[in-house]
């Protein structure tokens, strides 16, 4: 499965301002950091800012900043406030003979969604930035 672009954008975003948490970050200098471009990437912090997810401040020194901690923020409210997941309820081509009976392709992919939906909600920011992996989100090596 893969995440809307604007979803990627949001995520960035959201790891960008959990890695700088002292100082509230213009959309010239997010953008910069996380390589969005400024103008779409207005959208998206109006986005999480009526979500709650983030807080903005007007003027010269103004800027973003998360709204709550890192590690109380879920992968699954990003992606919810700027393009949730869409779940299969009923037969996506419309097949009155299907109705809310899912054929075995479209269960196998909303069961999926499930799997990727329960990941993002078990997942906070903290986590992510928390990985063991050996590389760190939007950092060089």
């Amino acid at each position: 499965m893969m995440i809307s672009q604007t979803t990627e954008y949001a995520l960035r975003a959201v790891v960008w301002l959990a890695l700088t948490p002292d100082s509230q970050q213009g959309t010239k200098k997010i953008s910069e950091a996380i390589q969005v471009p400024s103008g779409y990437l207005s959208k998206v912090l109006q986005k999480l800012t009526r979500a709650g997810l983030v807080t903005s401040s007007p003027g010269r020194s103004g800027g973003f900043r998360l709204a709550r901690d890192p590690a109380d923020i879920r992968v699954l409210e990003v992606v919810n406030a700027v393009d949730p997941l869409q779940r299969i309820q009923s037969c996506p081509l419309g097949l009155a003979s299907h109705g809310s009976n899912l054929c075995a392709l479209h269960r196998k992919l909303d069961d999926d969604l499930a799997r990727t939906e329960e990941a993002f909600a078990s997942t906070t920011i903290t986590d992510l930035l928390d990985d063991r992996s050996g590389t760190q989100p939007l950092c060089e090596s």
